[in-house]
């Protein structure tokens, strides 16, 4: 059900930040008074943060100033406001389909929720800072508006109260201003039969799940939704970090297929000069894509602050598992770009390896229709829980690793993760798994309990 209140939106608007000219698309939050400033300073200091957190920021002080705009006069102090706006999160606020307030707003997981309020609690603590010295303005020429008065009186008590949500969170050990780690929560431990896509499938999504329609010279099989599943599946890497690749980023170094995955934007170019971002703008006019606006650009890909093994170049290095999948891919990779890769028009040139049938980069919606449609042809079910999504692939490399006894570390390395608890994810036991494992159990006790009574039997007839 639609909102009554519609206190602000989100635009996607070009800052520029100081006297360099240097452009930024930044998300901003817009009310009836215009854009609120204060959100567009902290939005410019977090401007390297990845676009899914800034729309995440974004979303939430907007969810923040619609439940203020709809509790008007009901709070004397920002802590019982507070209070209610998280409670409303996880619990909605609609009961029995009645909504006094007009939000209409259903109950969140608690994972998300937690999300949503750490980053309001970001927000009021950098904002309760810059507000110290100005006597709660965020500019001391203007008058704020009242949306920024509200943000304001809530930053203040904030700073003075030390938290209003401090019921909901606990002090990370390892930071001095964060208050991020929810203190409450679900007991999970994930045993759901099915995060891996099913290995006995595989050779079958490959020659029939991906076979091309199109009967020519190039061939029966998409050579390029076979390499970038060939990553994923036996690199562990992320759609988006496959989807980033560049044809020079493949390598032959001493008999050897080297797969490096460089950071979109500090990653060293080709020419061995300058870093991404400067050779997308100079040589092609282009932003690297993980600073592409998400919402309205189908070419953005996300970057998930992988595990960077090489400093110099500012990349990590794919790991085959096993050995032979790399061999496969290179001999692939060697047919795609002979045979298949559509080139990128002269007035539109571009480095990215895996291009659609005009040229264009290949993006991250246009993969997943085509893998879907594959698995639902060999007669599988689509679904998270059925494995058969794109990570499906990432999750099968981990369980992988695991059943085959490699150490913690090794898979740490070997996913990219700066964490073993990052990575501890992929490896947990399905509750399939489980069960075998206690069968085992019970066949080795039973087997110990057998011993003894043939033991005990030894003794009487002696």
């Amino acid at each position: 059900m639609k909102t009554f209140f519609e206190s602000s939106h989100r635009e996607y608007r070009t800052i520029i930040g100081d006297a360099t000219g240097m452009q930024d698309v930044l998300p901003v939050v817009v009310t009836e008074h215009g854009v609120l400033d204060q959100f567009v300073r902290y939005m410019y200091l977090n401007r390297r943060k990845s676009r899914s957190w800034q729309d995440a920021a974004t979303f939430a002080i907007q969810l923040l100033l619609e439940f203020m705009e709809a509790n008007q006069g009901f709070f004397e102090k920002p802590r019982e406001l507070f209070t209610s706006f998280s409670n409303a999160l996880y619990t909605g606020t609609s009961g029995g389909g009645r909504d006094p307030s007009g939000l209409y707003w259903q109950p969140r997981q608690p994972d998300d929720a937690s999300k949503l309020i750490g980053h309001i609690t970001r927000f009021t603590d950098w904002l309760s800072a810059i507000n110290e010295d100005t006597d709660l303005q965020l500019n001391p020429w203007r008058n704020a508006t009242r949306h920024e008065q509200r943000l304001n009186w809530a930053a203040y008590s904030h700073r003075r109260d030390n938290a209003f949500l401090s019921h909901l969170f606990r002090r990370a050990p390892q930071t001095d201003q964060s208050r991020v780690v929810r203190s409450q929560g679900l007991p999970i431990d994930d045993l759901t039969p099915a995060k891996t896509f099913p290995v006995e499938k595989l050779n079958l999504l490959f020659t029939e799940g991906f076979r091309r329609i199109a009967r020519d010279r190039r061939g029966p099989i998409d050579l390029r939704n076979v390499l970038i599943t060939l990553l994923m599946h036996y690199g562990s890497l992320r759609l988006s970090e496959a989807l980033s690749l560049w044809s020079d980023d493949v390598t032959l170094e001493n008999g050897e297929v080297i797969v490096r995955v460089y950071h979109p934007e500090y990653g060293l170019a080709p020419d061995g000069k300058t870093n991404r971002a400067s050779y997308l703008q100079k040589r092609f006019g282009m932003l690297p894509r993980n600073r592409l606006v998400k919402a309205i650009d189908p070419l953005f890909l996300g970057w998930k602050d992988a595990l960077l093994t090489d400093p110099i170049r500012k990349c990590f290095e794919v790991f085959f598992f096993p050995h032979f999948a790399g061999q496969t891919f290179a001999r692939l990779w060697r047919d795609y770009h002979l045979i298949q890769r559509v080139k990128p028009a002269m007035c539109d040139q571009h480095p990215y390896a895996f291009t659609s049938r005009n040229g264009r980069p290949y993006s991250h919606r246009m993969f997943r229709k085509a893998h879907q449609l594959a698995v639902e042809r060999i007669g599988l079910e689509y679904g998270k829980l059925q494995g058969t999504t794109p990570h499906g692939h990432r999750h099968a490399y981990g369980q992988r690793m695991s059943a085959a006894g490699a150490p913690a570390i090794s898979i740490k390395t070997a996913m990219h993760h700066k964490s073993i608890e990052s990575s501890q994810t992929y490896t947990v036991p399905t509750s399939t798994d489980f069960r075998s494992r206690m069968i085992e159990m019970e066949s080795r006790l039973s087997e110990q309990h057998a011993n003894v009574e043939v033991l005990q039997l030894g003794r009487e007839e002696k």
